[in-house]
């Protein structure tokens, strides 16, 4: 029986350009390419979680657009840890989640969270689901803190913004999407530009370690005309990872049918020897 590759898909954080995993995973689905284990952060954990969850890319894309919209008034917080909350975001998970736990998931799942308290990243695949996905997006400053067992968690990408290692001995390829392009910038014009060009800079460093891992990279470079915050461009976004995902399954089914012709061709191989004892019979 012909053994079919499984993938890990390692899906990295961006705020509004984590819209970009939800076209990746869409042209994936349309190309028979289920990912058999998955890791996120930030969005990108919002992302796994909902797939997870067997909500396709288009039914997310949806809710983006129609229901949730962040960083509105209704969702300011007056709270001093963060301006905004993640009421909306949280409730529409715990609709979709039977119980409020990893196990509701259809595919094995991990979150990147922030432990604010001890300052390390951590990785979770237990406990409580909807809980810790917030907590993974939750951007300091803008977000509150999700306080889980008196820990303070917050946005896993200010700490490990793509996890591909631990995906390692789960599947047989790992694929990474990072959809914080880094391209050179000529100049800047504000001091805003400065700061989001440094966090941008940093959050990249976390992931440098965690792109060796990876078998596949994709790396949509028009994720750079987005910003964090450009929800009211989710199609837009969704599109760039779209064509990106395209071009990713054509790679993987090439790919996968040089594994095949190369396994055949050896076959073949073996099965044309004769045993020594039978070399100098005619």
């Amino acid at each position: 029986m012909k053994h079919k590759t499984t993938y890990g898909l390692a899906l990295s954080g961006g705020g509004a350009r984590g819209i970009a995993h939800l076209g990746i995973l869409q042209a994936l689905d349309e190309n028979e390419i289920n990912p058999s284990v998955i890791s996120g952060t930030s969005m990108g954990a919002l992302v796994a979680v909902g797939y997870g969850l067997g909500k396709t890319p288009k039914e997310m894309l949806a809710l983006i657009d129609h229901e949730i919209k962040p960083l509105t008034l209704s969702n300011i917080n007056m709270r001093r840890m963060g301006l905004f909350n993640l009421k909306k975001v949280e409730k529409v998970f715990h609709k979709w989640a039977p119980t409020d736990n990893f196990n509701a998931l259809k595919i094995p799942t991990f979150i990147t969270v922030t432990n604010l308290n001890t300052g390390h990243f951590e990785i979770k695949s237990e406990g409580e689901l909807v809980s810790f996905a917030i907590a993974s997006a939750s951007i300091p400053m803008l977000f509150c803190p999700v306080i889980i067992d008196g820990i303070y968690y917050v946005d896993g990408g200010l700490t490990k913004n793509m996890a591909a290692h631990i995906l390692r001995g789960k599947c047989d390829k790992i694929i990474g999407s990072h959809v914080n392009h880094i391209a050179e910038i000529e100049s800047f014009k504000r001091m805003k530009d400065i700061a989001a060009r440094t966090y941008h800079l940093a959050v990249y460093n976390t992931i440098r370690q965690e792109l060796q891992y990876c078998d596949y990279v994709i790396d949509p470079p028009d994720t750079r005309l987005f910003s964090t915050l450009d929800f009211n461009k989710a199609d837009e976004i969704f599109e760039v990872g779209y064509r990106e995902g395209l071009l990713l399954a054509e790679q993987l089914k090439e790919d996968e049918t040089m594994r095949e012709h190369s396994f055949f061709y050896r076959l073949r191989t073996i099965r044309n020897l004769k045993p020594a004892f039978l070399k100098n019979r005619s």
